[in-house]
């Protein structure tokens, strides 16, 4: 029989803050249940679009990146892939790793832009 797994709420109220430039802390909220079940957090970051093109520092760099979950906020450093003075737009989605090592995975937050200093 199949085991039926709750599903994971979308993150909201997504705060970037201690913006440098190269690092960034990103926080937001969840339910309690899904704090204390969460294995991992997938960030999604690109270049604000619209403008110049910008390009990350290293072309093979994934906008999507995956952290274990760690208690928020959650530092971001990446002198090689965040360039100064540049927007960027940030989406979160929470997951649990599951035994077969597939994720169930929450939504996408709502995107936050930023710039870096």
């Amino acid at each position: 029989m199949a085991e039926v797994v709750d599903l994971l709420s979308t993150p909201h109220n997504v705060q970037i803050s201690a913006v440098t430039c190269d690092s960034f802390c990103v926080a937001w909220e969840m339910t309690p249940e899904d704090a204390g079940r969460v294995t991992h957090f997938f960030i999604d970051l690109s270049h604000k679009a619209g403008g110049e093109r910008n390009r990350f520092k290293h072309r093979d760099v994934p906008t999507k990146l995956v952290a274990k979950a760690v208690p928020l906020p959650m530092a971001v450093r990446g002198h090689w892939f965040l360039s100064p003075r540049t927007e960027y737009c940030v989406a979160v989605q929470t997951a649990i790793r599951r035994p077969d090592g597939d994720y169930q995975v929450s939504g996408w937050s709502q995107v936050v832009e930023f710039c870096t200093g």
